[in-house]
């Protein structure tokens, strides 16, 4: 239904369509990936103000067959988006936890981000992922996990991996470690 095939790259974005969410980088360099393989699609998951702005801008790029907006989806479908792309992308710098990437990476998709403060502790440059502090670095990044699928298959391998440490269970762990230290440091005061 999104005009997908077996044969597409999808870089894959899911969020806010907002001015903050800096998307706008995205659909600009779009233009630079399409114009070397015309099957590399950037899928943009979700709405928001700017949704209108970023079609017409795909639109007058002539874009529209390589740029896929979803608008919004209902969360328990969206993990059938993870599962659709290769690599996912942000260039947003207003993120506190950046639980898309998460999720990403939980699916077994590397992560390109923007060098944000709030990813420097989830993507590992060379393991999981990368992290860029401009177009050139973005564009050089992104030709690696394109034209290399032996690195997209290592990165997205280690960004399963690295979810690890948010999961449900290791979560319970760490809290129980707490009590356990608690306890213990309670019957050392008596």
């Amino acid at each position: 239904s999104l005009g997908i095939t077996n044969k597409d790259f999808i870089i894959l974005y899911v969020g806010r369509l907002g001015q903050e969410k800096n998307v706008d980088f995205l659909i600009d360099n779009q233009e630079y990936f399409v114009n070397k393989n015309k099957n590399v699609k950037l899928l943009i998951v979700g709405s928001g103000p700017d949704y209108d702005k970023y079609k017409e801008k795909t639109k007058k790029l002539g874009l529209e067959n390589n740029i896929i907006f979803t608008g919004k989806v209902p969360y328990n479908n969206i993990e059938y988006y993870y599962n659709m792309g290769n690599v996912f992308v942000t260039a947003s710098t207003t993120e506190t936890q950046g639980l898309t990437i998460i999720e990403a990476m939980a699916t077994g998709m590397p992560t390109v981000c923007i060098n944000d403060e709030s990813f420097k502790n989830t993507v590992i440059n060379g393991l999981n992922g990368y992290l860029f502090d401009n177009k050139k670095e973005y564009r050089k990044y992104m030709d690696i996990l394109i034209e290399d699928k032996n690195t997209l298959k290592k990165l997205g391998k280690q960004a399963k991996i690295s979810t690890n440490q948010y999961s449900s269970k290791y979560y319970a762990e760490r809290i129980l470690d707490v009590y356990k230290m608690s306890i213990k440091d309670s019957k050392n005061k008596k």
